[in-house]
Parts: C-alpha cells; sequence; structure tokens
C-alpha cells in the first residue's frame, strides 16, 4: 500500500497548477522565430553552435545544428495536472550522415527517458506520442545532432492531448525532486509528501515541518529557489540566516524572528506597532512598521527609501518574480498563460537598515 501524503497547511506561494495554453502547447516559440541576436531567445543553446536559416517557405525560419555535436533545449512548465500524454510534431531537413534525435527528459535533471530519432528527411513532417506516468512535474525537451551534414529543425511543436496515447506505456521519470508535484511518499527521491499551501496541493519536500528533523542549528524551511516549474523547495536550512524580505515558512528562519505572510518581517499585521500601522513594504514584500512613512530611525529596518526619515534604505536590491520566490532575471520566473516568463523585478531593499 502506497503511504500517503502528509497534510501541512502554511503560508507558502502557491506553484503553477496546470501550465499550458488554450491551446494545449507547452514549447514556447515553436517556430524558432524569436532571437536574440544569434542565439534563440525561448531555446537554450546547450553545446555546439546554431543559426537561423530559411526553410522551404519564405514566412518560416528553422535552425540550423552547425557542429557535429551541438543541442538545443528547452524546459517546459507542463505537469500532470495538465495530461499525461503529449504529442510533438516538427518538420526537419536532415542529411544522411546527420543524426538527429528530439530527447525526453522528466524533471529536467539530465536524465533522457526516450529519445526519438528524427530519420533522414527532407522537410518531412514527423509526429511522435509519448505517454508519462503521473505524478510529474516539468519535461526538458533536447534536440542534438551527432556527425557530420545538414540537419535544420522547423516548426517543433509540442502539445498535452487527450486520448492519443491509448496502449503506449508511459515514461517514468524516477523519483520526484524538491518542489514537484506528488501523490504519496514513494513519489518523491525525499520520502516526503506533503501539502504546504492551500492552492498547489502535495509537493515532495526535504524535511517535515511538523517534527524537529533537522539537526542542531538547522530548521526546515524554505530553500533556494530551484526550476521555476516546481514549488520553493522546503529543506533543512540554517536557523536564523534569513533577512528582511526573504521568503520563509516559520519565525525561526528569521534573523528578525518573525515570519509574517510568508515573508520575514519587523512586525506582524494583528500585532501592531503601538500608534502606527504594520503592513507590508510592496507587494509580496515584508510586514513594517509605518510602511512608506519616511519615519524610522538609523538603523531601523527598512525595505525601501519610502521607509526612512533619511529617505536611505541600506542594503541589497530584493529581486523576485510575481509569486515572491527571488530570482536573477526573468528566466527564473514562472511563465505566465503564454508560456513566457518573469518578469524578475527590482522591488526594494533586502535585509535594509535606514541609514
Amino acid at each position: 500500500m502506497r503511504a500517503l501524503p502528509v497534510t501541512i497547511i502554511v503560508a507558502a506561494a502557491a506553484s503553477q497548477v496546470g501550465a499550458t495554453d488554450c491551446g494545449g502547447t507547452i514549447t514556447r516559440d515553436p517556430g524558432f522565430d524569436l532571437w536574440c541576436g544569434e542565439s534563440l531567445c525561448a531555446w537554450k543553446l546547450e553545446r555546439g553552435d546554431v543559426r537561423r536559416v530559411p526553410t522551404w517557405h519564405t514566412a518560416d525560419s528553422g535552425v540550423e545544428l552547425l557542429d557535429a555535436d551541438s543541442a538545443i533545449e528547452q524546459f517546459t512548465p507542463v505537469n500532470s495536472h495538465d495530461a499525461t500524454c503529449i504529442r510533438f510534431d516538427l518538420i526537419a531537413d536532415v542529411d544522411e550522415t546527420a543524426q538527429v534525435e528530439l530527447g525526453v527528459d522528466i524533471y529536467g535533471d539530465g536524465t533522457i527517458e526516450r529519445a526519438f530519432p528524427i530519420p533522414t528527411a527532407h522537410w518531412k513532417p514527423l509526429s511522435y506520442a509519448f505517454a508519462v506516468q503521473p505524478p510529474f512535474t516539468g519535461i526538458r525537451f533536447d534536440i542534438a545532432k551527432h556527425g557530420p551534414g545538414r540537419a535544420v529543425v522547423a516548426r517543433m511543436r509540442a502539445a498535452v492531448v487527450e486520448g492519443g496515447c491509448d496502449g503506449v506505456a508511459a515514461l517514468v521519470g524516477g523519483p520526484a525532486p524538491l518542489g514537484a508535484l506528488c501523490e504519496a511518499a514513494g513519489d518523491c527521491a525525499s520520502g516526503i509528501c506533503a501539502t504546504v499551501s492551500f492552492f498547489g496541493g502535495p509537493h515532495c519536500i526535504g524535511c517535515d515541518v511538523t517534527k524537529p528533523t533537522c539537526g542542531t542549528g538547522l530548521f526546515c524551511g524554505l530553500d533556494e529557489p530551484g526550476p521555476p516549474e516546481r514549488d520553493v523547495p522546503i529543506a533543512c536550512v540554517p536557523t536564523a540566516a534569513r533577512v528582511l524580505g526573504e521568503q520563509c515558512l516559520r519565525d525561526p528562519e528569521c534573523a528578525s524572528g518573525t515570519c509574517a505572510g510568508g515573508v520575514c518581517s519587523s512586525c506582524r499585521p494583528d500585532a501592531g506597532c503601538g500608534a502606527a500601522a504594520c503592513s507590508r513594504a510592496y507587494d509580496h514584500g515584508p510586514y513594517l512598521c509605518a510602511a512608506g512613512g519616511h519615519s524610522q530611525p538609523r538603523g531601523a529596518p527598512c525595505a525601501g527609501d519610502d521607509d526612512c526619515a533619511s529617505s536611505a534604505c541600506r542594503g541589497a536590491p530584493r529581486q523576485q518574480c510575481l509569486d515572491g520566490r527571488s530570482c536573477a532575471s526573468d528566466a527564473n520566473c514562472p511563465v505566465d498563460v503564454n508560456l513566457a516568463p518573469g518578469p524578475c523585478s527590482t522591488v526594494g531593499v533586502e535585509g535594509g537598515s535606514c541609514d
């Protein structure tokens, strides 16, 4: 009998529940039309070199894999809430001397669960379908070329479909990483499947937040964000290491000793700040006394210049996605309905104090 997931309801950012657009497409820029200079914008160059080339039609462009060992990839946000049957269609121009294949990597962990050969063809449409055993979170598609010869791929579209995988053996991604969807403890590499938000359903976590499972100086809380297709991982993290503005689960994670609304804060809205109000400094931001009031003295906690009497808040810039997770670029953020990532915005100051 499978072990059931632990139910832990705490404040945490909800992950995507179903990530495809209305048409079921799960790959961004299926026509290879988006180029940032000499590089693809939506596809990542894994190795080798590529270039934009014309195809059989003036309105379409393709990507040529130039080197004998070259590959491009895209990590898609599809998960088992969307569907478990996926079909991809593409058009290719491949010489006899070139060996080209499309790899399917569940979870994007570097293990190709299935490789589909792209045969020698001259702009011949190809279509494949495969099933994935649920639950799963995210699939990386890898288009790779081995050997010499011309290899051009165009119109690579992957989409979820209903009823297209009858009789097809499902691919198994193996034990799920932290932050991925799960249904039971056995689905997770950590052996713990739990619900940590009201919206996201059960996910794999690295420790049990209801028990003292971490060692000395550690606490079960939010770790650094991983791939944006997954929830922010929960694992054993150093106690009191999170500064003002960083995400948290509970008080011991924060240097301030206060985790309010899922963010390390200096006050709680239900406790107040005397005559001043305790409110968020910005969306998904920390709770502060008299936030934005230009009233806090030197050394007081702040999340932006407007909090301080001096109009100067000293600290590192706080960059985060719309769901509140920290980020360095748009690529670190969950995608929208058009499968476009971001935005990663500077919203204030992290670990700030008034100058």
